[in-house]
């Protein structure tokens, strides 16, 4: 209980997903319902269309068992250290922040690609994506900024798994399971983030 008190914002959100995951069918293994994921789950693609609160919603949709439970064993210790080095506020303001900023970016950007003919199209560039990814790794980008200033954390393990294990992890996605728009989130999410801590946590 005292983890839970200490951590809402981690536990809200993630409680949230599992929740969700439990009347999509992902926690069983199914995949989303067609018209749940075009109502509330499907991204920066539905902006243009008029549904603008898919923006937000999308956070709280895992497309199967395998990515809810890996956002869940991943997410959770990550958010919850964040959590407790750059208090709850810090960590929930630049999780939606990055997250809708980074999304509305991207898809703006692979857009006029598009109209333009500059890309092949929504087959190679796909306009639509889910998950609470870009805005964990907005957190995590502000999270070694303050890992490294903290003088008793310089080679602490904690450190040295961020700053090595996620551009790898970032690497091998992107080379073997490559999806476009999601990686390109990504990327942008953590340079985000690691220029919003060296901005603002000198403050």
């Amino acid at each position: 209980m005292d983890w839970v008190v200490e951590h809402p914002f981690t536990t809200a959100l993630f409680l949230v997903i599992f929740v969700v995951g439990i009347f999509t069918g992902t926690v069983l293994g199914h995949g989303i319902p067609a018209s749940m994921q075009n109502t509330w789950g499907t991204g920066p693609q539905k902006i243009f269309e008029g549904k603008w609160w898919t923006i937000f919603t999308m956070v709280f949709f895992c497309n199967d068992a395998f990515m809810l439970y890996g956002v869940i064993l991943a997410g959770v210790p990550i958010l919850a250290m964040a959590e407790s080095r750059l208090g709850t506020f810090t960590t929930m303001a630049v999780y939606w922040i990055v997250q809708l900023v980074i999304w509305l970016l991207v898809a703006v950007i692979f857009r006029f690609l598009m109209v333009r003919g500059i890309a092949p199209g929504p087959e190679v560039y796909p306009l639509t994506d889910i998950g609470l990814s870009v805005g964990l790794f907005g957190v995590i980008g502000v999270l070694v900024v303050a890992l490294n200033r903290s003088p008793e954390a310089a080679r602490h393990w904690q450190t040295i798994a961020l700053e090595a294990g996620v551009p790898l992890y970032l690497v091998l996605k992107w080379i073997l399971m490559p999806e476009w728009l999601a990686d390109t989130g990504h990327w942008l999410a953590l340079i985000i983030g690691l220029v919003i801590g060296l901005l603002f946590l000198s403050l």
